[in-house]
């Protein structure tokens, strides 16, 4: 049996119905790692600044690390009845303790900073899976064949034919794109990256304690230092979801062309089958669920960046409980967006593009008309609203005889008439889509040698990314291996400031934020 939550304040616990209504311990699941680890690196801190005896200290971080071990086997479970994560392993270490060794375990801390701190923890690893598999999405898109820097797509602007590009030219468009995502995510990072712990309930402590001591062992790049901004800041989260939400849309703008470019009408691509499904009547069909789905899961991410902002903004300075509501919505954003980047890096590389059938539209859809009114400023010396003009007579003229570009002779009869001949050779010429795409030398434009300067910035900017996320995790991963060294030295009797002082002198100074 435990005591009721609240101690002496109270004469009654909460009823059943208000346990259920508030409890958070079905969400708090992810948070367990870094609880225990948070309670691992504070215990340490109290020991060493002699806030808690050694001997309490030492037989507190033993229980922890006996938890951690269950943990890690998938064997400790939180108990509904003691609301949250933080009651549940504080409760624990009591009952394995008692109170007068365990009840120690929460000086100079408050669930306040505990909670901030803990979702600071979870969220930095969502945000490097989420970097990660952004750069696998990138990767994919970069690694085309040479052959699709000449492979001809109709370019769309207001869902009308505009000019030709290719396919390397559209993957690195979306490759640019996305990269834009990972620099966000980055800068959520950044500012998710600061310690809460030691902020206390909203006040700060009359306990000296050691924030930074803390945020290193726990891998932050730094200290929250104002108390009250440090318990009340929902920002970081709200920016995480920001991220998210937009780089659902971007994927789902992909998914829409995918959509779109699949269905007969314009047979510009085909997904492979593993990522498609039939229909349960109409046996013909191949139906793009995956880039379907991508399409509308990105509504889970913009809601829930509506939900987070209308959580917040009516909540004063110091916590409330509408905080508490941030998680469930924000896990289910990090599910959504993190298993649609993946499906999408899966899907994009069995891709199968008709550039065949893309030649064609783009000659059906007048896409070169542009080129004739570019020739004609650079080797008539006429002016391009004039040049402009002319074109557009063209192509209603053609319009008229229902004729494309493809028949020259046409054109030259019409240019004629119009008082601007040009040679039929010349018109076969400047109106091919291959031509008008290789003619694009302007950086970042369509041709060959542009899109393989884009490609050779884009992949370095990948590497760079790849470098950050590489010693960001490694950072992480040495702090907690810091943390636990530490734990089973002092709870096997080493001196606290002895052991503190060797592992952290191997730990980086804080990052500048």
């Amino acid at each position: 049996m435990t005591d009721k939550l609240w101690g002496g304040r109270f004469d009654e616990d909460i009823t059943s119905d208000v346990l259920d209504y508030t409890l958070t311990t079905d969400i708090d699941v992810r948070l367990v790692f870094a609880d225990l680890w948070q309670d691992i690196a504070h215990v340490l801190m109290l020991g060493r600044q002699g806030i808690v005896s050694a001997d309490n200290a030492r037989a507190i971080l033993g229980s922890l690390l006996a938890l951690w071990e269950r943990h890690e086997c998938g064997e400790l479970v939180l108990r509904p009845e003691l609301e949250d994560v933080h009651f549940n392993i504080e409760q624990m270490v009591i009952e394995d303790l008692g109170r007068e060794v365990g009840g120690h375990m929460h000086t100079a801390r408050s669930r306040n900073d505990q909670v901030s701190t803990d979702t600071r923890m979870y969220l930095r690893r969502v945000q490097l899976d989420a970097v990660a598999a952004n750069l696998t999405l990138i990767d994919v898109l970069l690694s085309f064949p040479d052959e699709e820097l000449l492979a001809i797509l109709p370019g769309y602007t207001h869902s009308q034919a505009a000019q030709p590009v290719s396919v390397g030219f559209w993957k690195t468009a979306h490759a640019s794109m996305l990269l834009r995502d990972v620099r966000r995510l980055r800068g959520a990072f950044d500012r998710t990256d600061e310690s809460a712990l030691g902020a206390c309930a909203l006040a700060g402590t009359s306990f000296p304690l050691d924030r930074r001591l803390t945020a290193r062992l726990l891998g932050f790049g730094g200290v929250l230092g104002h108390a009250l901004d440090a318990t009340s800041a929902r920002d970081y989260l709200i920016e995480t979801a920001s991220a998210f939400a937009i780089g659902g849309n971007n994927l789902s703008r992909m998914a829409e062309e995918i959509v779109m470019w699949s269905g007969h009408e314009y047979s510009l691509v085909e997904v492979a089958d593993a990522y498609a499904t039939g229909s349960s009547i109409m046996p013909q069909k191949k139906n793009p669920v995956v880039a379907e789905l991508t399409r509308g899961r990105a509504g889970r991410t913009a809601g829930t960046l509506v939900q987070l902002l209308t959580m917040a903004k009516g909540v004063t300075l110091g916590y409330s409980c509408d905080l508490q509501d941030d998680k469930p919505y924000l896990w289910n954003a990090i599910d959504t967006y993190l298993s649609t980047v993946r499906i999408v890096a899966g899907q994009t590389k069995g891709l199968r593009f008709n550039t065949e059938r893309g030649e064609d539209l783009c000659w059906d859809n007048f896409s070169t008309a542009t080129e004739l009114a570019n020739y004609l400023v650079a080797e008539h010396g006429l002016p391009f609203r004039e040049t402009h003009h002319i074109t557009g007579s063209l192509v209603g003229a053609l319009l008229k005889r229902g004729a494309t570009l493809r028949d020259t002779r046409a054109c030259a009869e019409i240019l004629a008439e119009l008082g601007h001949p040009v040679e039929e050779s010349v018109l076969a010429h400047i109106f091919a889509p291959r031509t008008a795409v290789a003619s694009y030398t302007s950086p970042g434009g369509t041709s060959p040698q542009s899109v393989q300067a884009l490609r050779t910035e884009l992949r370095a900017a990948l590497e760079g990314h790849r470098r950050w996320l590489e010693e960001t995790r490694g950072r992480l991963e040495n702090a907690q291996a810091a943390t636990f060294r530490a734990a089973h030295e002092i709870a096997a009797g080493a001196d606290f400031t002895k052991v503190l002082d060797t592992v952290t002198a191997d730990l980086p100074a804080f990052a500048q934020h």
